[in-house]
């Protein structure tokens, strides 16, 4: 199994140099955190669409008790999907303090398990971050008469999260903080199964720090698969993102920098060094080369699409670590092209690097990404928010596609 800790052995053995996993973060990742990284690429935009339907002046967590009424008696059954709620909004978000964010985690202690969909937009012009929350039932009327008590958690506290953190740690009073952490909070005994929460985070467009996004399915109705969707659209800088069967579809920034935390101004130094561009002699360090992890783990098919600009140093290993070999799901670098050399003696596990800057440089440095589907198999779902008859069944396709591609999302 492929994991976000034991993926540094990949890239050693891949020949990609600098890109073990963990330096972005300056450390291993938590796993009871950020779990593996196995996201796929979601592909659904149209929750991407829908307009907040409430909104906070204040900067303040928008109290949500009462927000979700029930819409069925405790003998029905079917999904039921609250609409999307504003609760942060326009807060500022410091990006000389702010160096690291989670969204989402998986279940810990019955509780704070999101279960749905999560996207990340750089999309705010100004220095504020906007949060937005949606809950759903798939289960029955008594489920959805406990998503009152379902509401954001997001506090800078370390450590696993607790129902009530310092007040002090509150990253929706004030301003946000650094290394804080969007979760589902139960304010109950136990967090029933049926139940979840999608996300939606506006950022900066100049936010540079680490983005961690966790992400699982929701099988606890057979008739309504729903899986944990990723969408992340225009960033900038490292990241770990984990999900299960879900679809990722991820789009990184058009002015990606190989190394997105070195200062602008020693970017352009390193471009053009007289020793050669991107000599590791440059302003800019080669422990600062950007590394995104998208994956998904054994025994979880997901599909991932990753957007990249086509003038950037990268290197990029696509994986899919299904062991019933031959399959179908054979990953695919788009677009190899004059300035692209491609290594696809295993055609599971093809490597690539873009653009590679001078003689200089360190070959296999740049921007390091590693996609990864843990399976390649037929997988059930249901679309957030389609209608659902009882009778019908979820439907079903073959998922464990992994793609880098430039311009494609």
């Amino acid at each position: 199994m492929i994991s976000i800790k034991n993926l540094a052995s990949v890239c050693v053995g891949s020949g990609l140099l600098l890109a073990c996993p963990g330096r972005p973060s300056g450390g291993d990742t938590d796993s009871a955190t950020s779990g593996d990284p196995t996201t796929a690429p979601t592909s659904d935009t149209s929750t991407s669409t829908d307009p907040p339907t409430s909104t906070s002046t204040d900067g303040a967590t928008t109290d949500t008790t009462d927000t979700v009424e029930p819409t069925t008696t405790g003998d029905e059954t079917g999904p039921h999907e609250g609409p999307w709620e504003v609760v942060v909004d326009a807060l500022p978000f410091p990006l000389a303090d702010v160096h690291k964010l989670t969204v989402g985690r998986r279940e810990f202690n019955e509780n704070f398990a999101n279960r749905g969909v999560v996207e990340v937009l750089f999309d705010h012009e100004e220095e504020t971050i906007t949060v937005e929350i949606r809950k759903y039932a798939v289960g029955d009327g008594l489920d959805v008469q406990q998503l009152d008590r379902l509401s954001l958690w997001a506090f800078a506290a370390p450590g696993d999260p607790v129902p009530h953190p310092d007040p002090a740690t509150d990253c929706t009073q004030g301003a946000w903080k650094d290394d804080c952490s969007i979760y589902a909070f139960y304010d109950g005994k136990a967090q029933p199964v049926r139940i979840g929460m999608d996300f939606r985070v506006h950022l900066p467009t100049g936010y540079r720090g680490l983005l961690r996004v966790t992400t699982e399915d929701n099988l606890a109705e057979d008739a309504s698969p729903r899986r944990g969707d990723v969408t992340v659209h225009d960033l900038c800088s490292s990241g770990e993102i984990a999900l299960e069967a879900g679809r990722a579809n991820v789009r990184m920034c058009r002015d990606l920098s190989p190394a997105p935390e070195c200062p602008p101004d020693d970017v352009k130094a390193c471009a053009v060094f007289p020793d050669g561009a991107w000599s590791p002699e440059c302003p800019c360090d080669p422990a600062l080369y950007g590394q995104l992890l998208v994956g998904a783990s054994q025994p979880f098919a997901a599909n991932i699409v990753l957007d990249v600009p086509d003038d950037v140093w990268l290197n990029a290993t696509l994986m899919n670590t299904e062991v019933m070999r031959p399959h179908d799901c054979k990953p695919e670098i788009a677009d190899c092209g004059q300035n692209c050399q491609l290594d696809d003696a295993d055609e599971y596990a093809p490597k690539a690097e873009f653009n590679f800057p001078s003689e200089a440089a360190i070959s296999g440095g740049g921007f390091g990404f590693f996609l990864t589907s843990g399976a390649c198999s037929e997988v059930s779902f249901v679309e957030p928010g389609a209608p659902w008859p009882p009778e019908q069944a979820p439907d079903e396709e073959l998922r464990g596609f992994v793609k880098l591609c430039s311009g494609c999302l």
